[in-house]
Formats: C-alpha cells, sequence, structure tokens
C-alpha cells in the first residue's frame, strides 16, 4: 500500500537520510488513496483537523526513524556498509543506471531486500495505527497532505503548529 519506498529511506545514514524520509513520509501517505484531489482536501481544514494531522504527523516521523534504524541494522548485519547498500539500490532503481556491483553484493543486497520487503507490513500497520489514534482517517489525513504540498497559508498554519507543539515537548 505504501509502495515499495522501504528502500529508498536506506541512503547514507549519517548523510541526508532524515531529510529524505521527510519528504517520502509525506508522500507515502498522500499515494494511500492515489485520487484525492486538491480542492477536495482544502475544503475548510480546521485549525482542530491541522492539529490532528500534525500529531499524526509526528508519531509517523518518530516510526519512520525506528524503521530506518532496524532498516540500517539489517543491512549492517548482512555483512554492507548502508552507503553500498544505498548505491547499489539507487542503481537497481534507475533503469538508466547499470549495477556497478559483484555478485556477492548483489546476493547481500536481494537478501537485504527481502528481509525489508518482510518488515513493510508492519511498518506501514503502524503508521496506519498513529493516523487512526489522532482521530483523523487516512483519506483525510492524505487529502490534507496534498493540500499542504500546494498551498502556502496551509503550511505556515502547519509551520506554527510544529513549533507551538515542539515548544510544549
Amino acid at each position: 500500500m505504501f509502495g515499495y519506498h522501504c528502500a529508498l529511506y536506506i541512503n547514507k545514514l549519517k548523510n541526508g537520510i532524515m531529510s529524505k524520509l521527510k519528504a517520502t513520509t509525506l508522500l507515502l501517505f498522500v499515494t494511500l488513496l492515489g485520487g484525492v484531489s486538491f480542492a477536495q482536501a482544502q475544503d475548510k481544514i480546521s485549525d482542530a483537523e491541522l492539529n490532528k494531522f500534525a500529531d499524526a504527523f509526528q508519531v509517523v516521523q518518530m516510526e519512520n526513524q525506528k524503521a530506518q534504524q532496524k532498516m540500517a541494522t539489517v543491512i549492517t548485519d548482512n555483512g554492507m556498509e548502508v552507503e553500498r547498500f544505498s548505491t547499489i539500490q539507487q542503481a537497481v532503481s534507475n533503469p538508466n543506471q547499470e549495477a556497478d556491483a559483484t555478485d556477492a553484493e548483489m546476493k547481500k543486497h536481494d537478501a537485504i531486500m527481502a528481509e525489508i520487503k518482510k518488515m513493510q507490513p508492519a511498518i506501514e500497520a503502524k503508521m496506519e495505527k498513529a493516523v487512526a489514534d489522532s482521530g483523523i482517517t487516512i483519506e483525510r489525513y492524505q487529502a490534507i497532505g496534498t493540500a499542504l504540498q500546494q498551498d502556502k497559508s496551509l503550511q505556515q498554519r502547519f509551520q506554527s503548529i510544529m513549533m507551538k507543539n515542539a515548544k510544549q515537548n
């Protein structure tokens, strides 16, 4: 349901994995249904609803960080460095790029991907639960996420809520 994006989380753990994750997190939920229109999402997003979205977003971010750590552990436990795995994964994911990897590296890569794929349903379930527990539906979460990508004033409202929440914690 969230697609095959887990592998994209594993990109240079120390050099940018968190920033890429934030963008991917929002995209994962926005693409769950795929067909939510911007006009539908923009229909009166109340402060209360945006607060629920922000609560869910924060929990989803934490779950994604935990998932990244688990995936990084899977990679290193399988005898590969995260950076090398990421390089191979990018090449494998790009049909215009040839993977410059040995047979042994490709076997490790395939084993790692199989383990990550097995982790995917549990990760998705935790994210979906986080959204549901915040009191908002997945569909509405996606609609708000879509609107956030396109509406500057909504982005400002969201940032204000996130800053207020950060000060309270």
